[in-house]
């Protein structure tokens, strides 16, 4: 999902940084295999993975980059015109920017209205304005006449409309942008957003087939076919797409003939194909646009989003297992099985034992619910008593009789018209039999009738206490669809019935019948310990035919300390997780759908209940996923979640993983992802915004959207547990706080609410610019107007009512949640999010992000919060002025002025030259000040909203000085900065004399700044080798040394390819110093100083950023001409937490040291030396430990 500096920024004008966003960043260091060398993927003959075209970046843990190929975009870019500059000039706007294509990327007025409406009809007014506006896109009135509309979409609670449209280029749909968006509320135009290219040219006539393209896009992302699999492809049409069977691959295949607009004016036909390939720990898929005339490649994005078998024929063997203890009913028969183009599957026989039964009911489901099988029941004698087919997966079928007589019958799956399975044609089968007589019927607004009653399933509403292997979370709650026995249903906010369902969460909404298992309308949930075309695989789930689902949780793996032998039919408390994951899925669903993920905007439901959209799209839901084939050596089954969106009516797919701890990699407790709200809303929300930005096909496609895309996904993940009232046993705002085990921070450096993080720190983290971390930048800023909103409505409706913040939630049989306009401040800021999504393009920004928030305040509240917004975005950094070139850019300008309230103008005067930093990095971040006299790149002055600050000051003589700045309002301010020099910088004098055998980049410890630092690698472990590194300080007398700081920041950098393993960072080191001959082999070294053993804290899961940039520490004062730096630990071989056996795995070596090489090399950013005291530094954002000193 990032090449080394970008999650999706271009390398070159022909490959591009394609995309997978993972749940964690930054650790390279684990090599997995190609998918071809994964157990879990069975070898096919005539299929072959390669490494495709381009760079390709190793998946990790959790906190890591997703792996796969870099995105490649190959339209190019182009400026507006003097023209569209001057029409835009006219428009008197707060904010305008420009796109890659030379056309407005978001325009937000200065007042809030662009123009009044010219229609009461949305539509009508939208396209009025762009008439009238033409010019500014560089386009004509007549163009702008002709657009397409998309949808008129709606924000709920009448927040107004985003009407979407895009270009048409010859009868062609393009794939990728093209697009605009226009805010329409309260008569008046709010806001319009563009991806628009100028150009009305034709793209010539495509020369391809859709399977040749297929294959092409295929070939380049890595899957070989031979002629003799290509041959048994088998393809259909429907939908506009053509849909492919590919031989090795589980799932459907995807191609469809689009239009591409390039920024130079010129229009290509292309197949836009997704390549899919999800089997065990192992998930790729990307979607592909091939030229359609000469085949190259234009485009290519990887569309996983990471947080990170065969079926056996004939009855279940194993009731218990898969039931639950519910499934050994004996009016409940559990089956699974594959059938072919030609054959029905097996017979699946099923006794009746007396003359009392009167229904029969059947639900099968394909394991590809875009597969359209039927059913068949079979009496005795083998005759068809019945035949269902609905044109659907799930399929149903009711037999109904006043008496069906004692024997042994049998229930078929079957093709549809003999036509051939898309992937294997494996299936889940349930038999129910009852004494009553079925008449179906689900009815709207959540009521049922018939053998659907009231299912009950429990699940862990936040998830399990984080107990001890001899110990079991005694926390799960029973909630029920309505709370008809309250002493059963346990969960704290009531009953899960709710107005808009069409009926309980395990119904098909086509029959009214349940599937007595984890299948319905929004979630379709099962295991996949292996590869679906592995045999073997169980596709194990929860069946009971009362539709309790209520399994107890035993916490298997955590208790038995991660062994590998309770993965086993039924073990590893399968079935509860897969429950408890539909449960979750299901909750998502409802909780967004209320804030606007609605079908019409694009929502994932098996059946859209005529509400728009494209349906057929549930949820599919990977429980322990990869669990029997993902540990060692490829971990590609650990430590990770993700999520696969694609276009509206092609399902999700959500893999969720077990955790382990690994060594030198991430050390996570022995839990199962899946059971985590925090984790597994993170990934639903990356549906959520994939589908509602640049909806319905294109989703987030820049670096920072990719940022963004992070962010939202802890963000509402977050807050739909806050505003339930559910804990998650630590901070809530912590995300993943129990798979990982830290309660404090998660898979974060910050948690949420104690994030300092600003505009200016974009690549701060150990990764450079990654998604997962600076979506941490987001999070911040979005921490900031969220918390503000909260202010300035909690007289009226109290932060702290629990009750309100659940009505403002939930929604219940009757009614819809309560309005936001009736809400806390956070509901009012969740509810502008969503309203915002509909309001942007695929390829913003993080300002593009910014403009639709406050136009969404507009559209929604009438611009009633625009100063409060405004102030809180200018805190951050994201303030009048801040500028970026597009949503690639990672180094935008920040500006901390409000746009809309009153700003000071600080004048910065410092003792020696420097830069000034808002925050706590230096290394690439973006100074708001420079007093440097020879560069003066921004100035030394700067506009700040009123507000306290967090600052750095860098010099490259002076080193880094930490200091509060209070800004109050006033007109102009002064502040100065006291410093002292770093005898041990390379700009005043200072030399390095001498350093380990092993060690690269020497000159960077001494350079004066964190971004890249001195490696060495040794023989043996660190605390034991113990490499030093020494420096002639400046000047010619020895001097009296009272302070040295030190950062072990890191950075990967070229010629030190572990430069960003975080476990290889300094922990623990001495400082020696040397008065005579220092330069010579006649030194004399005297240790004068032994730092703290947590000098850089260490934590689990693995060492932060946070607790690695630089620190002083003060030593007994000592005269020196030179000091040496001597390595004593590393985060690997210092921290008790990476060492020893910490599970049961025989074959997995959880010490860092033994278990890794992490061990032997170790890295430090700067050094630095002072002969005065400072005081200990207290960050505003309450972050500190205790053993946290700054300068």
């Amino acid at each position: 999902m990032i090449s080394l500096t970008s999650r999706r920024g271009r390398y070159s004008a022909t490959i591009v940084a394609l995309a997978t966003a993972t749940l964690v960043p930054g650790l390279l260091q684990l090599q997995a295999p190609a998918a071809a060398e994964d157990p879990a993927v069975p070898a096919v003959p005539g299929l072959s993975r390669t490494n495709g075209v381009g760079e390709r970046i190793e998946p990790g843990s959790i906190g890591d980059a997703v792996g796969g190929l870099l995105d490649i975009d190959r339209r190019g870019s182009a400026l507006p015109s003097l023209a569209q500059q001057s029409a835009a000039s006219r428009l008197g706007v707060q904010d305008l920017r420009w796109n890659a294509f030379g056309t407005p990327s978001s325009i937000l007025p200065a007042d809030g209205v662009l123009a009044k409406a010219t229609s009461s009809n949305p539509v009508t007014a939208a396209r009025n304005y762009l008439v009238g506006n033409a010019a500014v896109f560089g386009l004509s009135a007549d163009v702008m006449r002709g657009l397409e509309l998309v949808n008129d979409q709606e924000l709920v609670h009448d927040g107004g409309h985003a009407v979407l449209f895009r270009q048409t280029f010859g009868g062609l749909t393009p794939a990728l942008g093209s697009m605009v968006t226009v805010g329409v509320a309260n008569g008046e135009i709010a806001y319009v957003s563009s991806s628009l290219t100028k150009t009305t040219q034709q793209p010539p006539a495509a020369k391809l087939s859709a399977s040749r393209g297929w294959l092409l896009a295929a070939e380049n992302v890595g899957i070989d076919l031979a002629d003799n699999l290509v041959a048994d492809i088998v393809r259909s049409v429907s939908d506009g797409w053509t849909r492919l069977n590919v031989p090795g691959l589980a799932q459907e295949q995807q191609v469809r003939l689009r239009a591409l607009a390039l920024a130079d004016g010129s229009v290509r036909p292309v197949l836009e194909a997704n390549v899919v390939d999800v089997a065990g720990g192992h998930a790729e898929a990307y979607t592909v646009l091939v030229d359609a005339v000469n085949g190259s490649i234009l485009h290519r994005e990887n569309k996983v989003e990471n947080a990170v078998g065969g079926v056996a024929d004939g009855p279940s063997t194993m009731p218990q297992a898969i039931g639950g203890g519910l499934a050994a009913s004996n009016n409940l028969f559990p089956f699974t099985g594959e059938y072919t183009a030609q054959s029905c599957g097996p017979d699946h026989e099923f006794e009746i034992t007396d003359d009392s039964t009167k229904s029969i009911l059947m639900v099968g489901t394909a394991l590809n619910p875009a597969n359209d099988i039927t059913l068949e029941l079979r009496d005795p004698s083998g005759a068809v008593l019945a035949s269902a087919d609905l044109l659907t997966s799930p399929e149903t079928l009711t037999y109904s009789a006043g008496q069906i007589p004692a024997g042994t019958y049998s229930a078929a799956v079957c093709p549809f018209d003999s036509t051939a399975p898309i992937g294997p044609g494996l299936y889940q089968l349930t038999v129910a039999t009852s004494d009553t007589s079925t008449t179906g019927g689900g009815t709207p607004g959540g009521g049922v009738t018939g053998t659907a009653g009231n299912p009950r399933w429990r699940f862990f509403a936040a998830n399990p206490t984080l107990d001890s292997p001899s110990q079991t979370p005694k926390n799960s709650v029973v909630a029920c669809w309505f709370n008809a026995n309250a002493k059963e249903c346990t969960l704290p906010s009531g009953s899960v019935r709710n107005v808009a369902a069409p009926g309980p969460w395990d119904n098909i909404t086509t029959t009214g019948l349940p599937s007595f298992t984890t299948i319905g309308n929004n979630a379709n949930t099962h295991e996949a310990w292996a590869s679906p075309l592995t045999p073997g695989g169980l596709f194990q789930a929860p069946y009971s035919v009362n539709q309790k689902y209520t399994t107890r949780f035993t916490d298997a793996w955590n208790n038995s300390e991660c062994s590998p032998t309770e993965l086993i039919p039924g073990g590893n408390d399968i079935n509860f997780s897969v429950g408890n994951l539909f449960v979750t899925h299901n909750r998502m669903h409802d909780f967004s759908y209320y804030l606007g993920f609605n079908e019409g905007n694009y929502n994932m439901q098996l059946d859209n209940l005529g509400r728009g959209g494209v349906e057929a799209d549930p949820e599919v839901g990977n429980v322990q996923a990869g669990a029997l084939s993902g540990g060692q050596p490829t971990f590609l089954g650990r430590d990770n979640a993700n999520q696969i969106t694609l276009q509206d009516g092609v399902p999700g797919i959500t893999n969720q993983y077990l955790f382990q701890p690994i060594a030198g990699a991430f050390y996570a407790p022995c839990t199962d992802g899946g059971l985590d709200m925090g984790i597994v809303g993170h990934e639903y929300t990356h549906a959520i915004s994939n589908r509602m930005v640049a909806g319905p096909d294109e989703g987030l496609t820049s670096e920072q959207g990719g940022a963004m895309g992070e962010s939202w996904s802890d963000q509402v993940a977050a807050e739909y547990q806050f505003s339930h009232g559910y804990s998650n046993g630590g901070n809530v705002w912590a995300v993943g706080a129990y798979a990982t085990g830290n309660l404090t921070v998660a898979i974060r450096d910050y948690a949420m609410n104690k994030n300092p993080l600003n505009y200016s720190d974009y690549g701060f983290d150990t990764t450079g610019p990654e998604v997962h971390a600076d979506g941490e930048i987001w999070n911040g800023v979005n921490w900031e107007v969220r918390q503000a909103l909260v202010k300035k409505y909690d007289k009226k409706f109290p932060y702290n009512n629990k009750a309100l913040q659940q009505r403002c939630a939930e929604g219940s049989q009757n009614k819809g949640p309560q309005r936001p306009a009736l809400c806390p401040g956070n509901r009012r800021w969740l509810q502008l999010m969503f309203d915002s999504f509909l309001l942007q393009q695929g390829a913003t920004s993080m300002l593009d992000a910014r403009d639709a928030f406050v136009a969404a305040d507009q559209m929604r509240f009438g611009g009633e919060n625009k100063s409060v917004i405004n102030a809180a975005f200018a805190r951050r950094g994201m303030g009048k002025g801040a500028s970026v070139k597009d949503g690639e850019d990672t180094s935008p300008k920040p500006s901390f002025a409000s746009a809309t309230g009153k700003n000071t103008k600080v004048v910065f005067k410092t003792s020696s030259g420097g830069r000034i930093f808002v925050g706590d990095y230096e290394a690439r971040a973006t100074p708001i000040a420079d007093t440097l006299k020879k560069t003066k790149k921004v100035g030394k002055k700067a506009s700040f909203t009123p507000g306290k600050y967090d600052m750095l000051y860098v010099g490259p003589r002076h080193g880094f000085m930490r200091f509060h700045m209070t800004v109050t309002g006033k007109k102009k301010q002064v502040v100065k900065v006291r410093t002292t020099k770093n005898l041990a910088a390379k700009k005043s004098g200072a030399k390095i004399i001498s350093a380990a055998a092993g060690s690269v980049h020497e000159n960077y410890l001494i350079d004066g700044t964190e971004a890249l630092s001195w490696g060495a690698t040794t023989n043996g472990n660190v605390d034991a080798t113990k490499p030093k590194i020494a420096v002639d300080l400046a000047g010619k007398k020895a001097r009296k040394i009272r302070t040295v700081a030190v950062s072990a920041m890191l950075k990967r950098n070229f010629g030190d390819p572990d430069g960003g393993s975080r476990f290889t960072a300094l922990r623990k080191f001495a400082v020696e110093a040397c008065t005579k001959k220092c330069t010579t082999k006649k030194a004399s070294w005297k240790r004068v100083y032994v730092s703290p053993s947590n000098a850089f804290p260490s934590q689990r899961p693995r060492p932060v950023a946070p607790t690695l940039i630089m620190r002083s520490f003060k030593i007994k004062p000592t005269k020196a001409s030179a000091l040496r730096l001597v390595v004593l630990e590393n985060q690997c071989t210092g921290f008790a937490g990476y060492a020893g056996e910490l599970d049961n795995d025989p074959i997995n070596d959880t010490d860092c040291k033994s278990g890794s090489d992490r061990g032997t090399i170790v890295h430090v950013a700067e050094f630095q030396a002072f002969t005065s005291t400072f005081p200990s530094w207290k960050s505003s954002y309450g972050i500190d430990n205790p053993q946290r000193s700054f300068r």
